[in-house]
């Protein structure tokens, strides 16, 4: 039987079922509004483990939130919209740098992100180090 805090994420707008796995539960909605699960996991208590991201063949970027809540590993897949997500960080500031390393590498911009500045990418190179095979890395050490 499904916990409330489930039950909770399961009628947000966008939601699907949840899937057990052996790392966790987890849910692939690629309409979910983030915002939603975000002040749910942090009425519910629930810890932002940390955010994970690929490009998808189709140019848009699946996202990944992996939560911790009463011992079990909460995870949901979405799909950015032209590469834009709401940012999370004004209600779970550990999302702050996350985002702003996702931003760097994939090219994902956050919308709503408090201080949107560049964090691991030096200024000169363009964002979305991960976006082409091989990257901006791997271009420069072909030269």
């Amino acid at each position: 039987m499904a916990s409330d805090y489930q039950k909770r994420l399961q009628e947000l707008p966008g939601a699907t079922g949840f899937i057990r796995q052996r790392d966790g539960w987890w849910m692939a909605a690629p309409g979910l509004d983030v915002l939603d699960v975000a002040k749910c996991m942090s009425e519910f208590e629930g810890r932002l483990s940390t955010i994970t991201a690929a490009v998808l063949p189709d140019g848009e970027t699946e996202v990944v939130y992996h939560y911790y809540l009463d011992h079990q590993a909460l995870n949901f897949k979405v799909i950015t919209k032209k590469n834009v997500l709401q940012s999370i960080s004004s209600i779970l500031p550990a999302a702050d740098w996350i985002e702003r390393e996702i931003q760097d590498l994939y090219r994902v911009v956050f919308t709503g992100h408090p201080h949107p500045d560049r964090l691991i990418r030096p200024a000169q190179f363009e964002p979305g180090l991960f976006r082409e095979p091989g990257g901006q890395a791997g271009k420069n050490s072909r030269s």
